[in-house]
């Protein structure tokens, strides 16, 4: 049976994606095992079913349903690299400053930002204050920044890079654990010395959304769905476990193309498309629709649906919409709480006041909510842990959880390692005025969740070197 982990996300990245999850929230991964073995500087001075409540409003330190996982003590003692009497310092990755793809995970930055900002001002954890490390691989330099946190840092959280496989052996080396917003590449998802937020093993996916709209789309089931994974290796085999999922949906897949990950002209892909038949398409990488409206406008193509991974939630993608006017419904799956049911569910909207107030201006998006995830389980389990502060403490506690929702963003599931795939989505639909949540295609049997045991398949794991 292959490792499994936690998370991941559909592997979005700006220029690769990165991935389900998701982790659609969609995602891709493996097994990550919670069994311990063995930039830029910045300091800031219980469990349901993500139901909307009429609760009242959290105390400090409060995250939506979690109780106390922010506050003051008296913890003291240089417990671990990273760890004095006053301080933690922790590491998270990103790939901002990427050429190819500026502004990529620029989310995991702000998250971090935030999230410190606010605990601190609630106490801490047991009165230590979060030091945050940010550290930029600008895509390809995922090993160097991995080895300047491991001089650095008790953690890394929050996390994630579109090309992560070339730190893994670094970080595994210097003995650094991590609960990070996604992992992408199988090296990655099966590496040792993490929790992942969400589960999302290798040989499982979650394509509920493809399900589901075929439901509202019954002619794409013959006609069939054309699938764009990415020649890019450690992206590939999401698009070849998406074509296994609709195979054994019995949904045609009516054409299967690996583009690299920058496509300067998508005319030819969006041809092979409509000559294959396809009412249907899922677009794996890039970030920007506006392109590929375009090239199916040109050719004449007319599809009932288009289904883009997570990278494409965000101002762009509303941009593009407004900019085309009319395009084919086009729809993301989310593994959370999208921001667009905030005055529903306090906990969405707290998240985006956390944000909001510590970086105006900041982009929410799904790598907002994974990161918010992974922050709040490492302080959960960090206050858990008490004066005697160990990774080893952290990573125990944060992979025995059963019912981890992230303070009602994500429906319940496991932490626990070789736990299943969360069979849980919400879906929202593009349009030119904003996103919405697509409440007819959800069709939602837990809160605003569809629950739906058949959303998960079991998968080969197509691993690449």
């Amino acid at each position: 049976m292959s490792a499994r982990s936690r998370r991941a996300a559909v592997i979005r990245s700006g220029v690769v994606l990165a991935a389900s999850a998701a982790l659609g929230l969609t995602a891709a991964c493996g097994r990550s095992s919670n069994t311990p073995t063995g930039g830029t500087t910045s300091s800031a001075a219980g469990s349901s079913t993500a139901a909307s409540s009429a609760a009242a409003a959290p105390g400090k330190g409060d995250f939506g349903t979690l109780k106390g996982i922010c506050g003051p003590g008296n913890a003291k003692g240089a417990t671990a690299k990273g760890v004095t009497d006053s301080t933690i310092r922790i590491g998270t990755t990103g790939d901002p400053g990427a050429a190819a793809a500026p502004g990529l995970e620029q989310e995991f930055f702000d998250t971090a930002d935030a999230f410190s900002k606010w605990c601190n001002a609630a106490g801490g954890i047991n009165g230590r204050k979060i030091v945050v490390d940010k550290w930029d691989a600008k895509l390809f330099n995922v090993g160097q920044v991995v080895t300047s946190a491991c001089q650095k840092d008790f953690m890394l959280v929050g996390n994630g890079n579109a090309l992560d496989a070339t730190g893994v052996k670094v970080r595994l080396g210097c003995k650094l654990g991590q609960i990070p917003a996604y992992v992408v590449s199988p090296q990655a998802t099966d590496a040792a010395l993490q929790v992942q937020p969400s589960p999302n093993p290798a040989d499982q996916i979650n394509n509920g959304a493809l399900r589901l709209l075929t439901i509202k789309y019954p002619e794409v089931k013959t006609a069939g769905v054309c699938v764009m994974g990415s020649n890019l290796a450690s992206l590939t085999p999401v698009g070849l476990r998406t074509k296994e999922y609709l195979q054994k949906l019995n949904i045609k897949v009516a054409s299967y193309v690996e583009p690299p990950p920058q496509v300067d002209n998508w005319r030819p892909y969006m041809e092979q498309c409509k000559q294959s038949g396809a009412k249907a398409l899922y677009l794996e990488t890039a970030q920007d629709p506006s392109p590929v409206i375009q090239a199916i406008k040109n050719t004449g193509w007319n599809p009932s649906y288009l289904w883009y991974s997570v990278q494409f939630y965000g101002p762009q993608g509303v941009a593009a919409a407004r900019a085309a006017k009319t395009f084919p419904p086009s729809y993301i799956q989310f593994p959370a709480l999208p921001f667009e049911l905030a005055d529903q569910y306090p906990v969405v909207k707290q998240t985006a006041d956390i944000v909001k107030a510590a970086v105006p201006g900041a982009k929410l998006t799904e790598f907002t909510l994974s990161a918010m995830s992974a922050w709040t389980l490492w302080a959960k389990s960090a206050t858990a842990c008490g004066a005697d502060l160990t990774q080893d403490c952290i990573l125990q506690k944060a992979g025995s959880l059963t019912d981890w929702d992230a303070g009602g963003l994500y429906a319940p599931h496991s932490t626990q390692a070789n736990a299943d795939a969360s069979p849980c989505i919400t879906i929202v639909q593009m349009t030119p005025t904003g996103f919405v949540y697509a409440k007819d295609v959800t069709n939602p049997n837990q809160g605003s969740f569809n629950c739906e045991k058949d959303n998960v398949l079991p998968v080969k794991t197509y691993l690449t070197s």
